[in-house]
């Protein structure tokens, strides 16, 4: 790595910096971590110099003025965010599988504070999200993320316009979450509802007994332990739920 300071290189990292900060403000990767807004700053800071004094990137051509380099930032912002918007659908499918479990469960009653979201949610919900962050890591898509930036910067050149991506991929990519979340989630959803109609079997035919206060306790035991029995399905779904945000990179770019 060559560090070349000139004025090229340093609007190659402000730009750089702008798409990296833009795409990891939709991932919720560094808000689990907890860290300081100074140490992510750096963090983005050292990383575009380092991707950028790597790879010897530069503008495709060394902003003017002010208001070229203004326009250079707006469309690596919108370019970030675009990539962002792949990464969150992601994480956001375990957040949509947790939150049907938890309605489904009875969890949904009570809300916890969510450490990735900074949001209130349900228990299930909350587990979910963490464990798709642990599971980012486990599975080393971290590495992948960083692969998939660095070819962006190479398929889309720093200071560069991108042509409008087709609303069918935004609205594919936004349909893949519930149907990604969905299958995270359908294995207990469909014991649960075999579930439910043994109890409604069950009032019909003894409706001396109190089947609410009788059904919370059955749906919550039996549940958590579905879902603890699912763990390798879990674990084999995540793999395809984060290709398929390279897939939508892919795609756009």
């Amino acid at each position: 790595m060559i560090l070349d300071i000139s004025a090229a290189w340093l609007a190659a990292v402000l730009l750089c910096s702008i798409r990296l900060s833009a795409m990891l403000l939709l991932a919720p990767v560094l808000q689990a971590m907890r860290m300081p807004l100074r140490v992510r700053v750096a963090f983005v800071l050292a990383l575009s110099m380092a991707l950028v004094s790597g790879m010897r990137l530069a503008p495709a051509a060394t902003p003017a003025d002010l208001p070229d380099l203004m326009s250079a930032a707006i469309g690596e912002a919108s370019l970030g965010a675009l990539l962002g918007f792949g990464l969150f659908t992601a994480f956001a499918a375990f957040n949509f599988a947790g939150n049907l479990l938890d309605l489904q469960m009875g969890f949904n009653i009570a809300n916890l504070l969510d450490p990735i979201t900074h949001a209130q949610s349900p228990l299930l919900a909350t587990l979910l999200g963490m464990l798709a962050v642990m599971l980012f890591f486990a599975l080393d898509a971290h590495h992948a993320l960083l692969r998939g930036f660095a070819w962006s910067l190479e398929r889309v050149p720093l200071g560069t316009s991108m042509a409008s991506p087709q609303p069918a991929l935004l609205a594919a990519q936004f349909g893949s979450l519930y149907a990604l979340g969905l299958m995270l989630a359908a294995p207990v959803l469909f014991c649960l509802f075999l579930i439910e109609i043994a109890l409604a079997v069950l009032s019909r035919n003894l409706q001396q007994m109190n089947v609410f206060v009788l059904g919370a306790p059955i749906k919550i035991g039996a549940g958590l332990v579905l879902l603890a029995l699912c763990a390798g399905h879990i674990g084999s779904l995540s793999q395809r739920i984060f290709q398929s945000m390279f897939q939508f990179w892919e795609a756009v770019l």
